[in-house]
């Protein structure tokens, strides 16, 4: 099994307060090396394939996303950065393998969650068709194509991920992979590369979130009646099972 690790930021630039929001930038082009630049101004070089960048502060409004090689652009596109918002920027294959780079866009939802609770995004920008994502052997994401991603938010924990062809159980074309969520924090993982070229593998990134809640207490008083331990275990466990778990999916922006 592959464990996941969080590929550490390139370059790290200040938000530029309210009237500015972050980018983070996916270098997702197999065998090259990138330098990137926003709005003209050089924010890092050298970047390799699979590596995470940022947060880059930027002011709010369209936003042009350059990236060289060796001097020659690769790919120039404009995004849109909201006040105060974060978005990751993704420079990747398209479905075809022999196809021109693409840049796919996604803003992160920086909504609090509970304590014990993580938020996790899982893209697809790999070089490969329509896939289902499994997770813990069951298939939870169906049909996702190249530029989508859906979005969840669970119980923090280790989970077992691999990706299929849609509709298939094999041949795994990523994984399995352990995913480690941590509690108050969204995780970004971003499929890239192509199966066909065996430069599959994953990019990924955390951002803190803020919590929500009260703390869970240290001690139940049960007063003076029956025990009420196995009860309030039973109900939290029905509680667990019973809660829907919300997917978003997010086409190409």
């Amino acid at each position: 099994m592959l464990a996941i690790v969080a590929a550490p930021a390139v370059l790290a630039v200040p938000a530029q307060g309210a009237a500015g929001g972050n980018v983070y930038i996916v270098q997702g082009l197999p065998g090259r090396s990138l330098d990137i630049s926003i709005d003209g101004r050089e924010v890092a070089t050298k970047v390799a394939a699979a590596k995470l960048i940022g947060p880059l502060g930027v002011s709010a409004g369209q936003r042009t996303i350059t990236a060289k090689q060796g001097g020659k652009v690769v790919i120039e596109r404009k995004v849109t950065v909201a006040s105060g918002g974060s978005l990751d920027v993704v420079i990747h294959q398209p479905a075809s393998p022999g196809g021109a780079p693409v840049i796919t866009s996604y803003n992160n939802k920086l909504n609090a969650v509970p304590a014990d609770k993580a938020a996790v995004r899982v893209a697809h920008t790999a070089a490969v068709g329509p896939a289902d994502i499994r997770v813990n052997g069951q298939v939870l994401f169906a049909n996702v194509a190249n530029g989508e991603s859906l979005d969840v938010v669970v119980p923090a924990a280790t989970y077992r991920v691999e990706i299929v062809p849609a509709g298939a159980k094999s041949p795994v074309v990523l994984g399995p992979l352990a995913l480690p969520l941590k509690a108050g924090y969204l995780t970004r993982v971003f499929a890239v590369g192509a199966p066909s070229q065996k430069t599959m593998t994953v990019a990924v990134g955390e951002i803190k979130l803020r919590p929500t809640g009260s703390p869970k207490p240290k001690v139940v008083n049960t007063g003076e009646g029956p025990d009420q331990t196995a009860t309030l275990a039973g109900v939290a466990l029905l509680l667990l099972l019973a809660t829907a778990i919300t997917v978003r999916r997010v086409k190409r922006r």
